[in-house]
Order: C-alpha cells, then sequence, then structure tokens
C-alpha cells in the first residue's frame, strides 16, 4: 500500500478494518494461488487472458445471498444504530444515504458482479497444494494449482476498476462485530471524519457494504483463505475488460477477460508471463505426467526460463471410492 494516498488509507482502514489488516500482512514474499483445471490453464496461456465470471456461474455462487442475507438482516434489526450515530456526530444522515445507495444498487450488484479467484498460497503447501481445494474438482478432470505473485492483486489501478479483497470467513457474531469495530474506532477519529467530504463519506458506506455482501462465506471453509477480485461494469466500466458471450448453445453465461499485459503508466504490472508464474502443481490425476510435460512445453513458448523446475506433480492419490 507504499503508493496509496494515506487519507485514503485511513478512511478505508477504518471502515473495512479487517480488510486492510489481512492487506498489511501481504509482504512482497507472499504469493497467491489460482486453482483451475489444466485445460483452463493451458487455454490462458494461449489467449494471455483471464476470466472474471459472473458471480452466478460460480460454483459456490450461494455465497453472495449469504453475504447480502447477513447484511439485510443486520440493518433490518437496527444493527446499523451505533454506526449511524458515530456517523451522525460528524455528518448527520450520512449512513442512511450510504445504505440507501447499497439498497438501490443492490440488483447491480447481484447480477453484474464478476470475480477473479484467488487463495492465500501456504509456502508448507509448494510441493502438494491444498487438500480441500483439489477435492473441488470433478474426477474426470485434471487440477492445478498455479501459484503467482501477488503484486497485480494489490495494486490500485483506477483504469481497471477492478478491487482485491480477502473473503471473510465468520459467523453471524463475528460479521456483526466487525461493524462494531467500525463504530468503536469512528469515534476515535471523529476530528477526522467531520472534514471528510460528504461524498466521499456516503461512497465508502456503499462500498464497506459492497464488499461485506460479496466476500463472505461460510465459517467452515476458512481454509481456503481466497481472496476475490471484484469487478462490476455497471458499477465501474473500464474500457480495459472485454464482454464476452459464452459460445455455448442455450447458454447466456457472459463474463469479461483482462489481457495478461503490462501497463506501468496505469499502474498494472507484474501481469505478463514470465514474471506472474512461480509455480505450477499438478493435482491428484491418473494423467500426471502427460499433463505435465504438456504445460511445460506451454510455458517455454512463453519465454519462461527452466519451466520444467516450475512444474511439479502433488503425487496426491487419486481415489476411486468415496470414504465410508
Amino acid at each position: 500500500m507504499e503508493n496509496w494516498d494515506p487519507a485514503v488509507v485511513r478512511i478505508l482502514s477504518i471502515f473495512m478494518p479487517s480488510t486492510f489488516k489481512s492487506r498489511a500482512a501481504i509482504t512482497p514474499e507472499s504469493r497467491f494461488v489460482h486453482y483451475t483445471t489444466s485445460k483452463n490453464l493451458l487455454d490462458i496461456l494461449d489467449s494471455g487472458e483471464i476470466e472474471f465470471q459472473n458471480t452466478r456461474d460460480m460454483n459456490d455462487h450461494h455465497d453472495l445471498e449469504i453475504g447480502v442475507e447477513r447484511l439485510q438482516d443486520w440493518i433490518g434489526r437496527s444493527g446499523g444504530t451505533a454506526l449511524a450515530d458515530a456517523l451522525d456526530r460528524c455528518a448527520p444522515g450520512v449512513w442512511s444515504e450510504g445504505v440507501r445507495k447499497f439498497q438501490d444498487r443492490l440488483p447491480d450488484v447481484r447480477n453484474e458482479t464478476y470475480v477473479l479467484s484467488v487463495a492465500e498460497h501456504d509456502p508448507a503447501e509448494s510441493n502438494t497444494g491444498r487438500l480441500s481445494l483439489w477435492r473441488a474438482f470433478e474426477r474426470d478432470v485434471t487440477g492445478v494449482a498455479v501459484v503467482v505473485d501477488t503484486l497485480p492483486f494489490m495494486q490500485v489501478a483506477q483504469a481497471l476498476k477492478a478491487y482485491s479483497s480477502p473473503v471473510a470467513y465468520w459467523t453471524r457474531q463475528q460479521f456483526i462485530g466487525e461493524f462494531e469495530t467500525v463504530a468503536a474506532t469512528l469515534l476515535e477519529n471523529e476530528q477526522f471524519i467531520a472534514r471528510t467530504n460528504r461524498a466521499l463519506l456516503r461512497e465508502v458506506i456503499f462500498l464497506m457494504l459492497l464488499f461485506a455482501a460479496t466476500c463472505s462465506k461460510h465459517p467452515g471453509l476458512g481454509d481456503e483463505r481466497e481472496w476475490r477480485v471484484l469487478t462490476n461494469p455497471l458499477l465501474w466500466p473500464s474500457t480495459l475488460l472485454t464482454k464476452h458471450n459464452s459460445g455455448v448453445e442455450g447458454s447466456n453465461r457472459t463474463m469479461y477477460t483482462l489481457p495478461l499485459k503490462n501497463r506501468p503508466m496505469e499502474n498494472i504490472t507484474g501481469l505478463e508471463f514470465p514474471q506472474l508464474i512461480s509455480r505450477v502443481i499438478i493435482g491428484p490425476s491418473m494423467h500426471a505426467e502427460a499433463v505435465r510435460e504438456e504445460i511445460v512445453s506451454k510455458l517455454a513458448e512463453k519465454n519462461v526460463q527452466q519451466p520444467a523446475a516450475k512444474v511439479i506433480m502433488s503425487k496426491l492419490p487419486v481415489r476411486t471410492k468415496a470414504m465410508g
């Protein structure tokens, strides 16, 4: 966050404390990992583009409704009273304005939010990957874990209009507790908030609610350690993202793609090969060796140095029968 405006960092850290704590824990040595199929990785390498999926098309598409339901329940039960009271001391009525904007734009959030998902990479998993994430793949496909640099995900790129956030795996009480922390911190920073532009305050309230709705998952899934990069063409139009409709007959699936191309003048760096990919781990598969050879060959085409050293097989056994 070294290139961020200090005032922006301060106000966002007040309204999104856990998010900024997680961001601060990311170091230059940290890595993210993108779990996908071997076929999709080869498609990414061929096209030089990565997809943002509509949340309605994701395997865990019900997550967004979990976040929205919790948020609406909290607001409906006067959960925002402490926040409203704290903000009214600085800018009377601004809390209601921010909530109103969220409610007005909720259909757009539900229908037109597009996501790129990664997870925090644990160095202890560099040879095996994460078992819980391998289990998400169907038996007839080969999953791969693509370990990548964190830099592109930490940058603030106004031109891209795509924003990263860690996923919160909170219980209902922890969800409420986050907003209680925000209210207490607002009171500690009352003079700073009072000097902040009202329109900015309204927008930050809206963003706080939006990310709470779109980046919440069941607490039982916490070992995923997911981060989401969000974009929404109705909220944040971007000329750098291209809309595509599914070529499959009878499907209305829409996605957006981002070219893996650096744009230093727009603060978009670290997206190109060979810098982007640190390692590829091949998951449990009957065809792991053949998949490895294909990926190594494709990385060599992309001028990745010593590609064979970067692609490893997890050698986890393929289970042909369920437990029990």
